[in-house]
């Protein structure tokens, strides 16, 4: 009797189902990682069992892939190689190019058990993880696509742009950009683009865009910055470049680190305005202090050069400006008032008015004539001179007089000699006493005094010293001009009245040759004076008097300066008493000053109830050390604002209060040499964005933040995908 059941296949039956990929279970085209880690599992069961019906033990018996293997590793895929070898293949790992055999000629191992240990290799599951992130991709926007296309260009693009940040911090011709990259890629810099082509971004269009984007991101954070300080004060200068342009150059001073740090003073703006009248200056001012979210209560500071229309009394900018804040300091730049102290003095004497003339007609005789720098090169040798050249007076530039006089007299040998031979109304002309002694005079008072403008012009000048520094060049002048004897002291006075005793100057070669030059004590044409030696010295004790009576009179304002050394230890008095009294007078005049106008940050009656421990605790402390050396270590410190809130506010305002304009001028320097001859048609738009990369972007390349750049650049417009 048959067996009961379901009647089994015969072999032939079997054959035919697996020809045609008849199965149980479904076709399904993908199978997710999980599934073919579950179904691997399960197969380590059955392994044994499919073996033995898949390896008859006729030795005629050749291995093939199963069709029904994709249905469990959809990935697998059977190929024949040239000799007609069947090999099995992973279309995942191809795709992806991995290091297996299944990706490169082909797995020979026709087996379940090889397909289950390619599974779990990890190759194949880096292959998977890409799929599916490509899976997640294609439903992504378009835009998010274009997005990551550029993106996959990003270290070339990031290359070309700091080529172009390269050329605005070292003031180059933009043309520059395009040579530059040139270079690179001839060098084989890592990660240049390919081609040269317009869609490199490698031409000067392109190179305005990065620039753009590196000024926006810098101009953002010094934006926070300025914000975060609790007071700020401006810095203004006026002036009209080559192509007669009318610019307004704008500075800040500020403190850093939320108005813990230190004062920093940076460019911001170059505003182009429609003429020099106070009027088109403020609605400027007022125009970029808005874009800036910049409350008018926290300026304390305006620094300018001293104009009509910056400081006058009715209608000046800083008159405009104290309308919204009456607390308003307005700062005439010292370096300005010593310089124009200086020339007030000289106009009293046309002796020295003609000297002016006769320097620079000396420097028009020289001029570019290779003749006479020959000779007058070859006389130098002689005499032993180191190679100098004659300086030309400029009126518009401090107290260059001193500097072409200082070079007159250490060129006076050579220079005598040579007009001696050949140039004779020269020759009379420098013979003359009078004109000899004005030169040396001239020298030694105004090298003073520029020694004083250096100090005038550092960028951050410390206010407490500025009556000290004056004082000392005043006593200077006073010990070597008007007691004892005249000139006592100064280097070139001395030694010209020294050697002209027998009314004679004499210099010696270097082969011992002495030369000598008779001197006439005759007046200058046009000159009230003899001159004989009382005449002269009586002329120069007369000039240094003047010029010390006007810079007392140009520095009106040094009691508030003076005030600022409350928070100066070093300017301390040793005695208590002494301190006490002295601490009191200067806290009292800071606290009217800042009083003035209903200003609400200063509370007298507070700040003089801190002032005691505070000034017991700062000198105690740091008794060495100026005002900015104390804010360095005490506005970082917590403790200092929890203990005296209302003078460590007074101080931060004080700090910030600017004493010099010097650092518009370097501005206008800078926009001198970018906007020159060559690039005079630069539009200012593009003219102040190189400006604020030169003076307020970091130099050091290692501390720009290119990925910011990039991304700023990135979101710009909409960019397209080019191959770099």
């Amino acid at each position: 009797m048959p067996p009961l059941g379901r009647p089994k296949k015969d072999l032939k039956q079997r054959s035919l189902a697996d020809a045609f990929g008849i199965s149980q279970c479904s076709n399904q085209l993908h199978i997710s990682e999980n599934e073919v880690y579950d179904r691997v599992d399960e197969d380590h069961e059955s392994d044994s069992a499919e073996l033995l019906e898949e390896e008859p033990t006729s030795k005629r018996y050749k291995r093939t892939f199963k069709s029904k293997w994709k249905m469990r590793f959809p990935w697998a895929y059977a190929v024949k190689d040239c000799n007609g070898v069947e090999r099995i293949k992973c279309s995942w790992c191809v795709k992806f190019k991995r290091e297996t055999p299944f990706a490169k000629d082909g797995s020979t191992t026709l087996q379940v058990s090889a397909l289950n240990i390619h599974a779990t290799s990890e190759a194949h599951k880096f292959s998977l993880q890409f799929l599916e992130g490509e899976r997640k991709q294609s439903t992504l926007p378009i835009t998010k696509h274009v997005e990551l296309m550029v993106d996959a260009q990003k270290e070339r693009i990031i290359s070309v742009i700091e080529n172009m940040y390269f050329v605005a911090i070292h003031d180059l011709p933009l043309e520059v950009y395009k040579s530059i990259c040139d270079l690179n890629r001839y060098k084989n810099t890592p990660h240049m683009p390919l081609t040269d082509e317009y869609s490199a971004y490698t031409n000067t269009t392109s190179g305005k865009e990065f620039l753009e984007a590196a000024k926006e991101v810098y101009w953002r954070k010094l934006k926070d910055e300025i914000f975060q300080s609790p007071y700020y004060s401006l810095l203004l200068d006026e002036s009209t470049d080559r192509t007669m342009v009318q610019h307004l150059i704008v500075y800040i001073t500020y403190l850093t680190n939320e108005g813990r740090g230190p004062c920093a003073t940076k460019f911001i703006h170059l505003l182009q305005i429609k003429d020099g009248t106070s009027q088109s200056m403020y609605d400027a001012v007022i125009s970029l202090l808005a874009d800036m979210n910049l409350s008018m209560t926290k300026l304390v500071g305006f620094g300018s050069d001293g104009a009509s229309s910056m400081r006058g009394i009715r209608e000046g900018l800083s008159t405009k400006l104290r309308r919204h804040a009456p607390h308003l300091l307005d700062i005439h730049c010292i370096s300005h008032r010593e310089a124009l102290a200086t020339n007030d003095a000289s106009t009293y004497f046309e002796e020295l008015q003609a000297i002016d003339k006769f320097a620079n007609k000396i420097y028009s005789w020289l001029g570019k004539s290779t003749k006479r720098h020959g000779e007058l090169k070859e006389l130098m040798e002689s005499f032993q001179i180191t190679r100098l050249e004659v300086l030309q007076i400029h009126h518009i530039r401090w107290l260059s007089r001193g500097k072409v006089m200082e070079r007159l007299v250490k060129l006076m040998p050579a220079l005598l000699r040579d007009w001696e031979l050949v140039e004779k109304k020269m020759y009379e002309m420098a013979t003359i006493f009078q004109v000899q002694f004005c030169i040396h005079l001239l020298a030694d008072v105004l090298i003073e005094l520029n020694k004083l403008n250096q100090k005038f012009q550092e960028d951050h000048v410390d206010i407490t010293s500025i009556g000290t520094t004056l004082d000392i060049t005043i006593s200077l002048l006073h010990k070597r001009f008007l007691r004892g004897t005249f000139g006592v002291g100064a280097m070139h006075t001395s030694s010209f009245l020294s050697k002209t005793q027998k009314g004679t100057l004499e210099f010696a070669d270097c082969t011992g040759i002495v030369h000598v030059h008779e001197l006439r004590f005759e007046s200058l044409p046009k000159s009230q004076r003899s001159g004989t030696l009382d005449d002269c010295i009586m002329l120069g004790k007369g000039f240094v008097m003047k010029v010390i009576d006007s810079l007392n009179a140009r520095f009106t304002d040094l009691p508030i300066f003076n005030a600022a050394k409350f928070f100066s230890p070093r300017n301390y008095y040793e005695d208590m008493d002494d301190r006490d009294s002295q601490t009191r007078r200067l806290l009292t005049c800071l606290c009217e000053k800042f009083s003035d106008g209903g200003l609400l940050f200063v509370d007298s009656i507070k700040c003089m109830g801190e002032m005691d421990e505070f000034i017991c605790t700062i000198y105690k402390s740091y008794p060495k050390k100026h005002m900015f050396g104390a804010w360095d270590l005490c506005g970082g410190e917590i403790e200092w604002f929890e203990r005296f809130p209302c003078l460590m506010q007074l101080w931060q305002a004080i700090i910030v209060i600017p004493a010099s304009t010097a650092v518009c001028e370097r501005g206008f320097s800078k926009l001198n040499r970018i906007k020159n001859d060559d690039r005079s048609k630069l539009s200012l738009k593009t003219l102040d964005m190189l400006m604020f990369l030169s003076l307020s972007a970091p130099h050091a390349l290692n501390e720009v933040d290119w990925n910011a750049i990039y991304d700023e650049w990135k979101e710009m417009k909409t960019r397209k995908p080019l191959p770099l």
